[in-house]
Formats: structure tokens, C-alpha cells, sequence
């Protein structure tokens, strides 16, 4: 009786044991980092009353007979499983996804945290909310990590400044527009030309100086003239002698090697002049006819060439004499008497980037019309597309001068001296005269002087795609004096890889910017931190330069469940745990550190809820043992009445 007395005593006391655990985990349900326990009984040492027996011939087996004392607390087990992440938005609360631990220093003790709720204290180290300092490694004023080299207390340099670095580099990532055209081309000076306007843009973009010198005479147009020179518009045709008019035409060549026939109808003998050459206007097409000092004047409305366009006035075979008497041309008049045009127009182009000189001989156009040559198309190398000259006709000594733009892009970028001064580059591009060619020009800005390396080519294959990208002189950079005694600047051109698209390109396609990267900065001075998932905590300067500080160590453990709870959200090691191996996130341990972020509590309170009730039932349970035995022990001292 006295043995279950205590074995009840024992589960009432272990029972509490495991009702200690158990609201430890419920206090601790939010704490930051908080890994929850488990208690696990074991019976205690069994009294024994009998011992086993074997078998034998006369008798059977018999079991050992005892009879345990109770309950006791084998071991209180730790839950080391990953808690929920929680966002916090501060750069400096810091969760571990994956194994291991944060390592910080409280005094001479080196302690362990899955809590990642840090600060940085006013000397710039980080620490925990109870004023530990977290361990890992600086960097040095290059921002390199030696990892070989001791741990320490991170710190965080508060005032940090990073001094300024000269550009030595620009990246290029272009498209040249191989379509495009700058400017329409402008009339500088129409010589004696009298040609009053100009059309059209650049070819292939290459702009420079037209000097076009224009010879020769424009085309005349076919005429002639009666013989009989004493008529006046009031004379009737009887009385020049005229005896029929049947059967008089005029036939006309339409310049294009077919001929129209005009038979001419209402006139009489007694029809005027007058009469005649109003019907010979309003009955024709081609030719105008008019009387002029006594004769009438037949001119043929087209120029030609001055032999294929012609105008005949026949008499016909009714024996019409209207020709031969007005006439005197033996029944036929050829008003076919003009003047082919002799123009001619050559084109000197400078081109104004290279300073070469071309001449083309132009192609001349002729009004369908009058055969007169009213434009010249297609100016030589580099030229306008079209020049038009309505009806020019002077022609002599002084050219005619016309300028065009070449096809153009700009574009510029701010690089840094060694000083961190800015000084605004620029990089033109023009197109030349060769195919796929366009030449670049680099400048900047005041003060600064270019030493050399400024000018150069870059060249495209036929499929846009960057073929070379060279200097001018043999040189390999651009060099500039600053013009404020900082060092004298050397800036390399990256236009891209050659044979790819991912640099300068040439494409039909809208220009596009060209400088969009370098390499240079100003002093910065820090204005933020960030924490990668490698552990690196990485500061952030006002001149956009983010540069390494320190880096977070990492700890492990063969057994992490040996490890000792300190209170603080704080480990330490034990015989256990094992001593600690230290590295780094993302490289040891299956682990990322994740900023801005917290570990929560890993409790589940519905698990927990269930052990209670459990643990309850466990405890009322003893409970009951106790009393029956006291009841029982009651009874049996009552028999001595």
C-alpha cells in the first residue's frame, strides 16, 4: 500500500513537471526565435518479489513477479523545426531559413539565437535587444572579407566614406538608324542658275557642300513663217489670190512618234485672215498660230528635240492652193525649226566630316510639255534626292550652292575625375561614305582638353550586327585634361561584343540612347545597409556605390537538441551539443538569412491544448491513487477496534 502511496506521489510530480513544460511553451508563444519542449516519462526501478524460474520435469516456468515505484522525467526534448517568418520591413531583423545558429558575445561568453531582432548601438556594432554583440567578420576599407581571419564583433562604420573613383570605362548600347536623314537641304546660293527652291534630305545621311555648275541652253521651239508678208487680218483669202480651200489640214506630231490629222472646216474664199487663223487655233492641238508683220507664224507647242516634232499643212488632193499662195512652200510646211536643250549639270560634293571631294555628271529631267528640263535629280555622293528647278533657263559662271546636314546621333553621359568633379561627355556619330560606316566623335565639356583619341569609325555587318569599333591614329583610349587639377583621364569605349547585337547596333530602327553605363563616382558618404541571403551586410552610399562591411557567421551543431537554454533567447553549448562549427549562410549548414524578416515561435497551441488536457487527466488520475490508498491504509488501522 505504501508503494502505490509514492508511485501516486511520483506521477503528481512529474505530471506538474510536464505542466511547467507545457505553459513554458504556451508563455512563449510569441516569443521571437522560441523553440518548443516536450517532457517524456519513464517508470522508475521495479521492486522485485519474486524471481523467474525455469522449467523443469516436475514443474513449469513462472514469470518474475515485481512491482514498479512509480513515475520518472526521462528527458525534456527541444523541437528544433524552423519557425514561421514574419515581415518586418527593417533591414536589420534578420531569420535563418535552413540549420544554424546567430552567434553573438555577452561579456566573455559566446552564446547562440535563432532571435534575428537586431539593432545597430550608437558605435555602429550590431546587437541583439538585450545588448549582445553579434559576431562575424569586417571587412576591410576594400570591402573584401577574410573569412581565415578571427571573429569579432560586427560593426557597422556609421561614418564611412568612399572616396571618389575616375571613370575609366563607358559602356555603349546603341541602334543607328541606317535609315534615317537629319535635315532637307537648303538653298545656300542659286549662282545664276534662277532656280528659287530645293527638296529633299541627305543620301545615306552624308551632309556637306553641293557646288552645281550648269551649261548649256535650254531647248528652243519649232517655227516659221509664211512668205507673203503683206496681210492684214481684215483681208479676205480671195484677195491673196486663194481659189479653193478643200481639202486643207494640219497635221500634228504628237511626240511620241504618232501623227494627228486636223481637217480644217468653215472656211470659205471669202473667209478673212482673220477667220483662217482663228480655225487653225480652235481646230488643232499642238500648234499656235498667229500673224506677225504680214506673215502667219506657225510655232509647234513642244520643244523636242528640235527635228521629230513638227507641225505640216497640207493642201490636200482636192487641190486646195491655201498653202502654196500664203505659204509659198510648194504645198507642205514643216514648222520644224527648233533647238534641242544642251544642258548639262555636275555636281561637286565635299563631304563635310571627311573633307572628301566627289563630281557626278546629274541626270536631267524634261517637261513632257514644252521639253524644257525643269529638274536635276539625283545629286552625286551624299546628295539631296531631289533638286527641283522649276523652268530654269539661265545658265553661267557662278554654281549653284546647296548644303545638307549629315544624318546625326548625340547623345552624352556625366563621368567622374579622380578628384569626383563631373565632367559631361558626348559621343556623335555621323555616317560616312562607306557602306555600313558611320564615324564617331567624342567630346567634353569645359574646362577639360582633349589630348587625343576623340575621333575613330565604327563599321557594321550586313546584318546590323557590330563589326569593329577603332580609333583614330592608333590610339586605344580617350584622353582628356580636366582643367581643374585633377589626374589626367583616360576612358576606354566598350561598343559590345563584336558579331552580337548586345552593344552598338545599326538597324532600321529609331536612334537609340548610345552611353548607358560608367565606371567612375563621387564621394559617397553611407546611407543604408542591406543584408544578402550569404550573410554579407552591405552598405549603401549617397554616390550609389554599394560596398561589403562585414559578414554574418553562421553556427552549427551535431546535436542541436544538447544545447542548454540560457533565457534571453540565448544558447550555450554543453558536453552534449557538442562544440560549435562556424561558417557561412548559403555555403554551410543548408542555410539562407533572410533580411527584414523575424522567426517566430515554433509552438503549436493546438498540440499544446491537447497535452494539457492529457496531462489533466494524468494528474487526476495519481491523484485518485493517493486517496484510495490513504482510504485503504484508514481501513486497516481501524481493525485493532
Amino acid at each position: 500500500m505504501i508503494r502505490s502511496l509514492y508511485s501516486g506521489i511520483s506521477g503528481l510530480r512529474n505530471h506538474q513537471l510536464k505542466m511547467d513544460v507545457i505553459g513554458n511553451n504556451i508563455a512563449n508563444i510569441n516569443t521571437i526565435g522560441f523553440k518548443g519542449q516536450r517532457l517524456t516519462f519513464a517508470d522508475q526501478i521495479s521492486q522485485l518479489l519474486r524471481s523467474a524460474r525455469g522449467s523443469s520435469a516436475n514443474h513449469g516456468a513462472s514469470n518474475p513477479l515485481s512491482v514498479g515505484l512509480g513515475v520518472s522525467a526521462q528527458s525534456i526534448d527541444t523541437d528544433q523545426s524552423q519557425g514561421v517568418f514574419e515581415s518586418t520591413g527593417f533591414a536589420t531583423d534578420l531569420a535563418i531559413n535552413g540549420n544554424g545558429f546567430f552567434v553573438v558575445r555577452d561579456g566573455s561568453d559566446t552564446q547562440f539565437t535563432r532571435a534575428g531582432n537586431f539593432t545597430i548601438g550608437a558605435n555602429g556594432n550590431l546587437v541583439t535587444g538585450s545588448g549582445a554583440f553579434v559576431q562575424g567578420w569586417n571587412a576591410d576599407e576594400n570591402g573584401t572579407i577574410g573569412t581565415e581571419s578571427p571573429r569579432g564583433d560586427l560593426n557597422i562604420p556609421l561614418q564611412m566614406k568612399v572616396s571618389p573613383k575616375a571613370t575609366d570605362e563607358v559602356v555603349l548600347y546603341s541602334n543607328l538608324d541606317m535609315t534615317a536623314t537629319s535635315s532637307l537641304a537648303t538653298l545656300d546660293n542659286a549662282g545664276d542658275s534662277g532656280i528659287t527652291s530645293v527638296s529633299g534630305t541627305a543620301n545615306n545621311g552624308i551632309g556637306g557642300t553641293h557646288s552645281v555648275e550648269i551649261t548649256g541652253v535650254q531647248a528652243t521651239n519649232s517655227t516659221n513663217t509664211g512668205v507673203l508678208g503683206t496681210m492684214n487680218l481684215s483681208d479676205s483669202l480671195s484677195s491673196l489670190g486663194i481659189t479653193s480651200v478643200d481639202g486643207f489640214s494640219i497635221t500634228v506630231d504628237a511626240g511620241s512618234g504618232e501623227e494627228v490629222t486636223y481637217d480644217i472646216a468653215g472656211l470659205s474664199t471669202s473667209s478673212t485672215v482673220s477667220d483662217l487663223i482663228s480655225s487653225l487655233n480652235q481646230q488643232t492641238t499642238g500648234a499656235t498660230f498667229e500673224l506677225v508683220g504680214g506673215a502667219i507664224v506657225a510655232t509647234r507647242d513642244y520643244a523636242g528635240d528640235g527635228s521629230t516634232y513638227n507641225v505640216q499643212l497640207n493642201d490636200g488632193a482636192s487641190g486646195s492652193d491655201l498653202v502654196a499662195t500664203i505659204f509659198d512652200a510648194g504645198g507642205t510646211f514643216d514648222a520644224n525649226s527648233g533647238t534641242a536643250s544642251t544642258i548639262e549639270a555636275i555636281d561637286t560634293f565635299t563631304d563635310a566630316t571627311t573633307g572628301n571631294v566627289t563630281s557626278t555628271l546629274l541626270e536631267l529631267s524634261a517637261d513632257s510639255q514644252t521639253g524644257l528640263m525643269t529638274e536635276l535629280i539625283g545629286l552625286g555622293e551624299g546628295g539631296v534626292s531631289i533638286l527641283a528647278a522649276d523652268g530654269f533657263t539661265a545658265t553661267g559662271v557662278n554654281p549653284l550652292l546647296i548644303n545638307t546636314e549629315d544624318t546625326s546621333h548625340t547623345t552624352s553621359i556625366l563621368v567622374y575625375d579622380s578628384q569626383g568633379e563631373t565632367h559631361n561627355l558626348s559621343m556623335t556619330f555621323k555616317k560616312t561614305s562607306t557602306e555600313n560606316q558611320w564615324a564617331w566623335e567624342a567630346g567634353v565639356s569645359a574646362p577639360s582638353t582633349i589630348i587625343n583619341g576623340d575621333t575613330g569609325l565604327v563599321t557594321f555587318n550586313e546584318d546590323g550586327s557590330l563589326a569593329s569599333f577603332t580609333f583614330d591614329d592608333n590610339v586605344t583610349a580617350f584622353s582628356f585634361n580636366t582643367g581643374n587639377g585633377a589626374e589626367e583621364m583616360a576612358v576606354n569605349f566598350d561598343p559590345g561584343a563584336f558579331n552580337t547585337f548586345n552593344g552598338i547596333t545599326q538597324t532600321s530602327s529609331p536612334f537609340t540612347t548610345s552611353a548607358v553605363r560608367q565606371n567612375g563616382y563621387g564621394l559617397g558618404e553611407l546611407d543604408s545597409i542591406q543584408v544578402d541571403t550569404n550573410g554579407n551586410v552591405n552598405g549603401i552610399f549617397t554616390n550609389g556605390v554599394e560596398q561589403t562591411l562585414a559578414q554574418m557567421v553562421i553556427a552549427g551543431f551535431n546535436n542541436a537538441n544538447g544545447l542548454e537554454k540560457v533565457g534571453g533567447n540565448m544558447w550555450q553549448t554543453t558536453a552534449s551539443s557538442g562544440n560549435p562549427t562556424y561558417g557561412q549562410s548559403e555555403v554551410n549548414f543548408n542555410s539562407q538569412i533572410q533580411s527584414g524578416y523575424i522567426e517566430l515561435s515554433n509552438v503549436d497551441l493546438v498540440r499544446e491544448f491537447t497535452e494539457m488536457i492529457v496531462t489533466q487527466r494524468g494528474f487526476q488520475a495519481n491523484a485518485r491513487v493517493i486517496t484510495t490508498s490513504d482510504q485503504i491504509l484508514t481501513e486497516t488501522v481501524g481493525l485493532k477496534r
